[in-house]
């Protein structure tokens, strides 16, 4: 067996051996678990999608074989299957010229994993939870079990259920921004590492032009009318889908936010307070939403350049 061969087939065993670290609980494996999605990345972006496709199929096999029942399905999921699709999006031409200048750009890449997340969150809910029911509920339910069991069956207290009532409405989202975030950082490592040893198949992505696709308007308008006209149940998974399909267009207000800082005399400074502020208050993101759904049309980089 060619050694290229087998550096793919060990790569998606490696990933699928990071992705059970977390199962011991310690935070060593809570951080490996985090990169599992590294080993096929760093194969996809250097040696093409054929590659990332055995890389794939060698970690889904692997975590399968590895993981106890559901943990192998939520590696194939949410590590193998995204891995693989920013690695074949990324590697797409949009013509037929076929060179790297052509290739698919990192909006239309996050936004293809915002509605593999959406289908994920659909299948999740229709599959494991009780549709008869409120599915509000159940997530509540669900939420109260995982804190009583990691405080050993210890009741839940008011600060608890405070922080449950809060968690409830948006924890789809949470859940989804977190993976996203894990997907998002890992291309960027993976790039930077492959650009630093000039084996990336891939140029650069350009995160300053980021733009998000026009049918993710349309996706967006589509969970909206979920709200307005669907059951309890089904306005919840709507108003979550709306809330997950606006996360591209915040990446897109972020750049128009990094454009503007340029123009103070300490960038660096000014995105710093702005990132303390966003973490510490929701006001700064809804600017950043607002300015990338209206980019489209604005083009405030383009007049700030």
């Amino acid at each position: 067996m060619p050694l290229g061969t087998i550096l793919v087939i060990v790569g998606g065993i490696v990933s699928a051996l990071l992705s059970t670290a977390a199962i011991f609980g310690s935070g060593l494996g809570l951080l490996l678990a985090y990169f599992a999605p590294m080993p096929i990345l760093l194969i996809g972006l250097s040696r093409g999608r054929q590659a990332a496709n055995f890389a794939t199929l060698s970690g889904i096999i692997s975590a399968l074989v590895l993981s106890p029942g559901y943990q192998g399905v939520l590696y194939c999921a949410t590590i193998a299957l995204p891995a693989w699709l920013i690695v074949y999006t990324a590697l797409t031409p949009q013509t037929k010229t076929k060179n790297q200048a052509d290739l698919i750009p990192i909006g239309e890449i996050i936004s293809r994993l915002v509605v593999l997340s959406a289908i994920i969150l659909i299948t999740s809910v229709t599959v494991f939870l009780d549709m008869q029911n409120d599915v509000a509920v159940a997530i509540e339910t669900f939420l109260k079990e995982i804190i009583a069991y990691n405080r050993f069956g210890s009741n839940i207290t008011a600060n608890d259920q405070i922080l449950i009532e809060r968690l409830v409405p948006v924890f789809p989202v949470i859940i989804v921004s977190s993976w996203l975030l894990m997907a998002f950082l890992n291309t960027i490592i993976a790039q930077a590492i492959l650009l630093k040893a000039k084996t990336n198949k891939k140029i650069a992505f350009n995160y300053s032009k980021i733009t998000v696709p026009e049918w993710l308007y349309w996706a967006l308008a589509s969970s909206g009318a979920l709200i307005l006209m669907g059951t309890e149940n089904i306005q919840y998974i709507g108003r979550n889908l709306s809330l997950i399909f606006l996360i591209p267009f915040l990446f897109v207000g972020l750049s128009v936010i990094h454009r503007i800082a340029d123009k103070f005399r300490s960038p660096s400074i000014a995105l710093t307070i702005f990132y303390i502020l966003m973490i510490i208050s929701s006001w700064p993101s809804y600017i950043a939403l607002l300015l990338g759904f209206f980019e489209k049309w604005t083009k405030f980089r383009e007049k700030l350049m």
